[in-house]
């Protein structure tokens, strides 16, 4: 599992990964800590206002950031639903500003 708020030994197993050029396939990225039961619905206003700003949903910001961790980061975000998926696809080519990352990486800190 990983995504934003995932703990500190999960963001340390993703830098290994890279650093020994081993892919990183995360799950949950969306869902976060609703796991199973589908993407989260607890979004600071931070996720909320770069969604706006990019006009997509906050599962979107969700993907992207994790995308966003490293090249080797191979994110598995499961759906159900076709428009999800073209939602998820999508999210290949948001490139999300650095300010964002740098708001979106201070929730993540946060939350671990």
């Amino acid at each position: 599992m990983y995504g934003i708020g995932a703990s500190p030994e999960q963001k340390e197993f993703l830098d290994v990964c890279g650093e020994q050029d081993v892919a990183f396939v995360p799950f949950y990225s969306i869902a976060g800590t609703g796991r199973t039961a589908g993407a989260t619905t607890d979004h600071s206003r931070e996720v909320h206002a770069i969604a706006r700003t990019y006009g997509v949903s906050t599962a979107q910001i969700r993907l992207a950031w994790t995308l966003h961790q490293g090249t080797h980061v191979l994110p598995i975000p499961g759906t159900g639903d076709l428009d999800h998926l073209a939602q998820n696809i999508a999210v290949g080519t948001l490139s999300l500003s650095q300010d964002d990352l740098t708001a979106l990486d201070s929730l993540h800190h946060e939350a671990a």
